[in-house]
């Protein structure tokens, strides 16, 4: 009996054991037949934005600082507003007393890494400091800007100069750069560091500088001063240089003399040249204004004249220099008449010459402020809105072989930019 049981139990034992050998051979193969479906289809992620543009309403009430997507087709569409906290100014300029832009470049200015940005507030004396993020854009704080009407903003790596282009200094003259340190956070730590400009500008305001920047190296800080003013006489313009220290702050003012009358707006190349516009005479109606081109001694900050080359248009004010430092753009103001954009060709030496134009769009009264994007494929030009002209907008250039500008479109009417919209960073 006991034989026989154990047989019996030996028996179910191979069953058993068969079962599950067929277990576990089919296990695999049924994971393997699941290897076979096809995967969910997975949705294309949607496009973003490769950058930002922004610009500043300048309301004489609250300003705004105005912000734009840009996209990789150089379209920009529009992110959002927030309140710089201060107030816009109007200036006596092209269209007369009470025009309602401010008279200079770069009001607005962002760093190379587009988390912070800075805009003035002529009216209230504050430059005012924002962050940028996945969250928003939001403003940190407004700075007192260390004297009167600022207008203009220089920012290298963490050093920010604001000039501030009607104080009055006590040695006579006009205007001032005033320093801070940038804190990662967007806060801002004065210098200790104010200069005044080297020349007088008359009541009218007509001669207040109207640029600054710094050169690429850091060292440098150049203004450009149309000191004179466009109806009183007097010296027909200036380029002032700062030596900066190691710590960012600004020696005196050193003036060197302008190849030709009142000049405007300038950008560095990428051989540290300086390349100036010149209004030539505000008085003219036909295309008088011109262009020179300067050597920078980063050492010593001296100025040396290149050459001069006329743009061919009425009031040539702002200056942008191409990626490859090959060509600059020239914004020719216009005041109601054309406002085409010069292209200079830029030799190796620094020395310019015409390379052709680009017309402005329909209805535009003037154009003011320009930027590059930061792979260099576009430009962006601010067109505000002046007495009868089209309503504020930022035109869109593509950048193509040779630098040739083609003009692929504006920002829409209904972004609202204001009447007196002013300066314009891209990145």
């Amino acid at each position: 009996m006991i034989g026989r049981v154990l047989a019996q139990l030996k028996a179910k034992s191979r069953v058993a054991l068969i079962c599950l050998a067929v277990v576990v051979i089919a296990v695999p193969a049924a994971a393997a037949g699941l290897d076979k479906k096809k995967p969910k289809h997975k949705p294309k992620p949607k496009p973003q934005p490769v950058g930002a543009v922004y610009t500043e309403s300048n309301d004489t009430t609250a300003n705004t600082l105005i912000a734009f997507n840009r996209w990789a087709t150089g379209k920009l569409t529009l992110r959002g507003r927030v309140a710089t906290g201060g107030k816009g100014s109007t200036q006596a300029v092209g269209c007369g007393p009470g025009c309602p832009v401010l008279d200079s470049q770069n009001e607005v200015v962002q760093s190379a890494s587009g988390t912070l940005v800075f805009a003035v507030n002529g009216g209230s004396n504050t430059v005012s400091s924002f962050t940028v993020s996945k969250k928003g854009i939001k403003l940190v704080a407004q700075y007192p800007s260390g004297g009167t009407m600022p207008e203009n903003l220089a920012l290298h790596g963490n050093i920010l100069y604001v000039l501030n282009v009607a104080t009055q200094n006590a040695n006579g003259t006009t205007g001032n750069i005033y320093g801070w340190r940038v804190a990662s956070n967007g806060t801002l730590t004065p210098l200790g560091s104010s200069q005044p400009l080297a020349n007088p500008a008359p009541p009218d305001r007509s001669g207040d500088p109207r640029a600054m920047d710094i050169d690429p190296t850091g060292r440098v800080i150049v203004v450009t001063e149309l000191a004179g003013g466009f109806n009183k006489g007097g010296p027909p313009g200036r380029i002032d240089t700062f030596l900066l220290g190691s710590d960012g702050t600004a020696g005196p003012a050193t003036a060197y003399p302008s190849q030709d009358a009142f000049p405007f707006g300038f950008a560095f190349d990428n051989n540290n040249h300086v390349i100036v516009s010149n209004i030539h005479d505000p008085n003219a109606t036909a295309g008088s204004g011109s262009a020179s081109s300067y050597n920078l001694n980063t050492a010593t900050g001296a100025i040396t004249p290149i050459n001069t080359v006329q743009t061919g248009a009425y009031a040539p004010c702002w200056v942008e220099v191409a990626k490859n430092g090959q060509s600059a753009f020239v914004v020719n103001t216009g005041a109601g008449g054309p406002a085409p954009i010069t292209t200079l060709s830029i030799s190796a030496n620094g020395t310019l010459a015409v390379a052709g134009q680009s017309p402005s769009g329909t209805g535009e009264f003037a154009r003011t402020d320009e930027s590059l994007s930061r792979d260099g494929k576009f430009l962006y030009v601010l067109s505000p809105q002046i007495g009868p002209g089209a309503p504020s907008h930022i035109d869109e250039y593509r950048i193509g072989a040779g630098n040739a500008l083609t003009l692929i479109g504006a920002t829409p009417a209904g972004a609202n930019l204001g009447i007196g919209a002013g300066g314009v960073s891209a990145r």
